[in-house]
Formats: C-alpha cells, structure tokens, sequence
C-alpha cells in the first residue's frame, strides 16, 4: 500500500494537472505498476467514505420507523454502492477505449482519475460531517454538496482533458461516464438494497 508522501507525491501530480500543468505526468508512475497501485486509493478514501456512510445512516434511520435495523450490514450495503460507483465508470472506460479510439490514453486516464478521488472524496465528506456535528445544518449542507459535485464535476473534466490530448469532445464523452453511470446506478442499487429511505 502506497504510503502518505508516495500518495502525497501522486496529489501533486494531479494538482497540476487539474491546473493544466503538463509537468503534472512527471510526477505520476505511469508504469503498469503504478496504474496497479493507483487503486490502493481507494482505501485511502475509506475514512471519507466512512464519514459519508455514518451520516446517511442517521438519515436513514430519522425517515424510518423507530425498529428499522440498519447495523453492519447497512454500512456493507452503501461500500458496495460506493465500490460499484468506483469500478463501474472504469470497466465502461476499458470497453469504449477501442470504439471510441482513445485507448492509449486509458492507463494513464485511470491512473490518474483513481488518485483524484482522493480529494473528491474527502471534499464530499465535508457537507455529511457538517451533518454529523450539526444536524440543523443539513439545509446548508445539502447545498453545499450540490456546490462540491459541481466543482468536482468540472475538475474532473479538466483531468480527463490533459489525459487525452486536450481532446474538448472525447474528454466531455468520458467526463459523462465517470458521472452518469455511478449516479443511475448507484440510485437502482439504493433502492435494490434497501438503503434509501421510504
């Protein structure tokens, strides 16, 4: 597992990426290993994504009925969501790079979309822990978390975009996979698993 300077090391790389800084390439491992590592963050995401899960769940609870279990295997339910909302777009990635010819670009694209999540998901985990700590504040925090997926949104257009070859179209095509899916599908598994209030 990468430790925090190598993941540190990597965050800059796609600081100057997103500030569309060509250097940003030399400071990630474009080597297969290191598009093998890159998914390492994921576990790094997993005390953002616990915050997140912590604060649905009281949600959750204050919409049902007061015997509505949502123990260890609620929290299990939303990491599958969240797993299948990581994968899903990449899986898509890997079938379309032939089609629709982008192909070279594909290792480094996931490579660096992987270590991006990083701060994604730690920014999104801010308007839930407003939650946790202020439960009156969910006006704003639901606001607020309207304003990061926006500037996530654009961010990550700016990634995709330095990936391919400052291609606006291709990187517009892709910025669409890496939201669409997990939000349409993520909403299916919601209410497949029982996690979305009723």
């Amino acid at each position: 597992m990468p430790g925090l300077d190598e993941v540190l090391h990597y965050l800059t790389g796609v600081v100057l990426l997103l500030r569309q800084k060509q250097e940003g390439f030399g400071w990630l491992d474009l080597t297969m290993r290191g598009f093998t590592r890159s998914f390492w963050a994921i576990v790094w995401c997993l005390p953002a994504f616990a915050v997140i899960w912590a604060s649905w769940r009281l949600y959750y609870l204050a919409a049902m009925p007061a015997d509505t279990p949502a123990g260890f295997n609620f929290l299990v339910k939303l990491a599958i969501i969240d797993v299948v909302g990581w994968m899903l777009p990449l899986a898509l990635l890997a079938v379309l790079a032939g089609p629709l010819g982008y192909g070279k670009y594909l290792a480094t694209l996931v490579t660096a979309s992987n270590w991006v999540a990083i701060p994604f998901a730690y920014a999104a985990a801010i308007p839930f822990a407003l939650t946790l700590v202020l439960p009156t504040s969910a006006p704003f925090a639901g606001l607020l978390l309207y304003v990061v997926f926006g500037a996530s949104v654009v961010l990550q257009y700016r990634l995709v975009w330095m990936c391919v070859g400052r291609q606006g179209l291709l990187a517009a095509a892709i910025t669409a996979i890496f939201v669409l899916p997990p939000m349409i599908v993520g909403q299916e598994l919601q209410r497949l698993l029982g996690t979305m209030p009723v």
